[in-house]
């Protein structure tokens, strides 16, 4: 099947090329796509293709070196914005697209030269120490992306005289901004976004309002607003834009306007990003929405759109009369103009490519065989940017339209097109009897292929969101045949309202129809959100695990079995065999239905164990100590058990959001038992305080709720008002409020967990809530040779009820142990509550010593105190802090101490989200976000 398609072979080893070197991909794993690659060029080798073998080992090596190169550059510009983030600078570059929303404006720049000095360039230089300037502030990029937001003075009218369009070469003043990884696993990575787009920096310009023009100087409005510009954001050293793409740009300008007066605000936004891909208008709600409802991929410009666009183009000319050659190549040209109107996203060019392709097929007079031309398209935006590997929008685009491809070519193929055949011929003669009989076997044809193709679909949608819409199949079967309608309705009435008044009532039905028509749309879309299991918690695939299901899937589901089987059988028959040939042992024992029989047990036994393909929770203890930015954040599971302590941060408003639930979600975690706060610091309770809210955030409510069974706060909470806001949510939510001093544990066994409160009064445990449940366990009661098998979190700080102003100074000083393992929490306590700490333990017979050491207060020179580091004897400690802070944690006062008494510092800033992995014996340090730092991989037990 693809042996005999050259494109195919070459495209593979253009993708192979890459994949393996590329190093997000595990060494395991990309040796086991070297052996699969290696099998398929057995295969050329048998088939005697030697010409395409060759070709095919020569675009394999020469991708890797290209992929390897484009790599390289991009790592090395990383390090040379590094150098300029702190500076002021100035960016010169051509302008290839601007797109806009009603806040900022983004550029896109090419060819670009950044300029740390200002351009102001020392006088009386010699020849060499002008190129050594030159190399060193003149720094060239291949692609930027400018960000400058609209100013509160600009009104509505002003944004339409700006002078600037795509080909004008710009000069920008100010700062770079990192293109930051994903710190935390399921977060979302800019870099990695930035890398598949081919945007090598981020650049926030200066902004300042412009001065209002006064009444008798109207008519120099556009000059005002040019030196404005030259003065603040930007400085047009060439003008020199192209007229056809500033054709393309005043019209989707204009488009927009058009937009915004025809429809609501939620409607003309959706409607940007249907006809100009401009995505940036749609608010946050709306596309967590059609992200949730699995229909994301209709706001994406792809081949569903172009389509709609091109193939509508071609067949109205060839109505018209015009000759196939003529509509083939304005049609063409057509497309083209789109994609460059919408953007050109690497699924556009996809598209492009394929319908350039299907039209040079139709004057040939030749068919179109899809996966060659789908082939042709990888190989070419491969070639043109190797780093499209990265991009989601292009993996998503070319994955969804091979695996339909391959749904085409299964098993059956023959059968299921001579019931398309009988179905078209009864549908062209309306023979209604005949449709009747043959619509329950078109039904079940339509709804297995759609089965199977969502089926492909589960990996990818583990992957990249960890959950599954599972009315995605229906809501598609019925939003997708209005698109058309929108399209046309949609670009009616924009081309109708430039019209003269007298067409105005024309307009006014045309757009209320539409509106009608999106407001359906939407109350489809919503409904089925509110079903019941709307949406399955997947948790994210590994690399391994999705690399294996597509494996498994691709042989029990899509590999033609029968046709291969029946080919065999005939050509052994022209041969006069009466037995299958020896070298094929498997086909000989089995007759066909046999073999059809073992391949549907062998599939049913597959849908079986998906479950088993998704992450599970860990057997043994697994602490997280997550990237929070400045704050701190740590997940405690074993098993179904999950407990959090603080999770909140000051540098991220929206970490709940960002960084807190993506990571519950990857993890599938839907349910935490115990949630503590150690004191009442944002930067250690806004992510509890996002969970408690329901899972609502500023923008949209996600169907992904996560639910806190209690919530356990330091005894000065039930009379600080601090925590008033914390104990409404806590009672709106469900969760029972449990208040911790000296002597509260929790500890947790196989089974069951259990609160402990035998050194507290009785009057710590909460007034109102749920009942204790009745499977405590006091730790006393547990035999000494089960130690091993117990977790347990004991508090030894505060020691009174006694009120305390400094929310610091009641910080919950806790230490969990494991068997042999122990670390010590300490929230932001200052020394004098470290030593108290120390006494506490002390006074009840144990040892403070313990494996790793949570530093309080994030490093800060008031913690941290030489004797508790003593006393404690960590081998490790944990810093948690946000990067560049301006707190200035950690301090070196407490680095110099750390290395004093030998501790290894792990620090999140430097490595991201860190996992603690133990049996109880022996514990592994991991940071699966690395980012510059490495870890030590396996530590001996103490």
């Amino acid at each position: 099947m693809f042996i005999s398609r050259p494109l195919f072979s070459l495209a593979l080893s253009v993708l192979f090329g890459e994949m393996l070197l590329c190093p997000e991909l595990p060494l395991s794993l990309r040796f086991v796509l070297l052996l699969f690659y290696l099998f398929y060029l057995s295969l050329l080798f048998r088939k005697k293709k030697q010409k395409i073998l060759l070709l095919s080992l020569f675009l394999f090596f020469l991708s890797s070196l290209h992929f390897q190169n484009a790599l390289g550059h991009f790592q090395k510009q990383q390090e040379c914005i590094e150098r300029v983030i702190p500076l002021n600078c100035t960016v010169e570059g051509t302008i290839s697209y601007i797109s806009e929303n009603e806040t900022a404006y983004r550029i896109f720049l090419k060819n670009c030269i950044v300029n740390s000095s200002l351009e102001k360039k020392p006088k009386e230089l010699s020849k060499e120490q002008e190129e050594k300037w030159e190399a060193r502030n003149n720094l060239p990029f291949q692609k930027i992306q400018v960000l400058f937001k609209k100013t509160a003075q600009e009104d509505s009218e002003i944004p339409q005289y700006t002078e600037f369009y795509p080909g004008d070469r710009m000069v920008f003043h100010g700062k770079f901004m990192e293109l930051s990884p994903a710190m935390n696993e399921g977060e979302f990575s800019f870099l990695q976004y930035c890398k598949g787009e081919g945007i090598e920096a981020f650049f926030l310009a200066n902004k300042t309002s412009p001065a209002s023009p006064s009444p008798l100087v109207q008519n120099e409005i556009l000059h005002a607003m040019r030196a404005t510009l030259i003065k603040n954001k930007g400085e047009v050293r060439e003008n020199n834009s192209s007229p056809f793409l500033k054709l393309l740009y005043k019209l989707k300008r204009q488009a927009s306007c058009d937009l915004e007066k025809l429809y609501p605000e939620q409607q003309s936004a959706f409607l940007k990003s249907l006809f100009l891909g401009e995505k940036s208008a749609l608010s946050k709600e709306e596309k967590g929405l059609y992200q949730e409802a699995g229909i994301a991929h209709i706001l994406a410009v792809s081949g569903l759109h172009l389509s709609l666009v091109g193939g509508t183009c071609f067949v109205l000319l060839r109505l018209l009369g015009m000759e196939l050659n003529y509509a083939s190549i304005l049609s063409s040209f057509f497309v083209l103009s789109f994609a460059l109107f919408t953007g050109s996203s690497g699924s556009t060019l996809r598209a492009m490519l394929m319908f350039f392709v299907y039209f040079f097929g139709k004057n040939l007079g030749r068919g179109q065989d899809r996966i060659s031309s789908l082939s042709l398209s990888l190989l070419l935006l491969l070639f043109l940017q190797p780093l499209f590997l990265y991009s989601v929008g292009f993996q998503c685009s070319f994955y969804s339209l091979f695996l339909l491809l391959l749904l085409s070519l299964r098993d059956g193929k023959e059968r299921r097109k001579a019931l398309s055949k009988k179905w078209e011929r009864a549908k062209r003669k309306k023979r209604f009897t005949e449709l009747l009989r043959l619509l329950p076997k078109k039904i079940k044809e339509g709804g297995k292929e759609l089965f199977l193709f969502y089926l492909g679909l589960f990996p990818l949608f583990s992957f990249l969101q960890s959950s599954l819409p599972l009315y995605a199949p229906l809501l598609n079967l019925l939003l997708l045949p209005l698109l058309p309608f929108i399209f046309l309705l949609g670009i009616l009435s924009i081309l109708f309202s430039h019209l003269p008044p007298l067409f105005f009532p024309l307009v006014k039905l045309l757009s209320q129809s539409l509106s009608f028509l999106l407001s359906l749309f939407h109350s489809l879309i919503c409904f089925s959100l509110q079903l019941p299991y709307s949406s399955l918690l997947l948790g994210k695939l590994s690399l391994s695990a999705l690399f294996l299901y597509l494996f498994l899937f691709y042989i029990l589901f899509l590999f033609p079995l029968q046709s291969v089987v029946k080919r065999r059988r005939q050509m052994q028959k022209k041969e006069k065999e009466k037995q299958i040939n020896s070298s094929s042992p498997f086909i000989s024992l089995f007759a066909i239905k046999n073999i059809c029989y073992l391949k549907n047990i062998l599939s049913l036994l597959f849908l079986c164990t998906i479950p088993l393909f998704l992450p599970s929770p860990p057997k043994d203890l697994e602490i997280t100590a997550l990237y929070v930015g400045q704050g701190d954040g740590f997940l405690i599971r074993k098993g179904n058990f999950v407990m959090t302590i603080d999770n909140g941060s000051s540098s991220d408003k929206h970490f709940p959001e960002n960084t807190l639930l993506p990571y519950c979600k990857a993890k599938r975690i839907q349910k935490i038992q115990y949630a503590l706060i150690t004191h009442s610091d944002i930067d250690h309770t806004s992510g509890i305080q996002g969970i408690l809210e329901e899972g609502s955030t500023e923008n949209y409510k996600s169907n992904y709720k996560l639910q806190i069974e209690n919530l356990i706060l330091p005894v000065q909470a039930k009379d600080d008002y601090r925590y008033d806001l914390l104990k409404r949510l806590a009672g709106r939510h469900g969760a029972r409020l449990l208040y911790w001093k000296n002597g509260n544990s929790i500890v947790y066994g196989n089974k069951n967990h259990s609160v402990s409160d035998t050194t507290p009064p009785s009057d710590t445990l909460p007034s109102s809530g749920t009942a204790p449940s009745s499977d405590i366990v006091s730790p006393s009661d547990t035999a000494p040779s089960e130690k091993s098998a117990f977790l347990s979190l004991r508090c030894y700080y505060p020691l009174t009820n006694a009120p305390m102003e400094e929310a610091n100074a009641h910080s919950l000083g806790c230490i969990l142990r494991y068997g042999d393992f122990s670390m010590v929490f300490t929230g932001d306590m200052p020394k004098e509550a470290e030593e108290a700490m120390l006494s506490a333990i002390k006074k009840e017979g144990q040892s403070p010593s313990v494996d790793i050491v949570k530093l309080a207060h994030h490093g800060s020179k008031t913690s941290s105190s030489p004797i508790f580091l003593s006393e404690t004897r960590g081998k490790f400690a944990l810093f948690s802090y946000g990067k560049n802070n301006r707190y200035g944690h950690p301090h070196q006062i407490t680095l110099e101490k750390c290395s004093y008494f030998r501790l290894i510092p792990l620090e999140t800033a430097k490595v991201g989200e860190i996992q603690i992995k133990t049996d109880g014996k022996k514990y592994e340090i991991v940071a699966p976000c690395r980012v510059t730092s490495s870890l030590p991989v396996e530590m001996p037990d103490s």
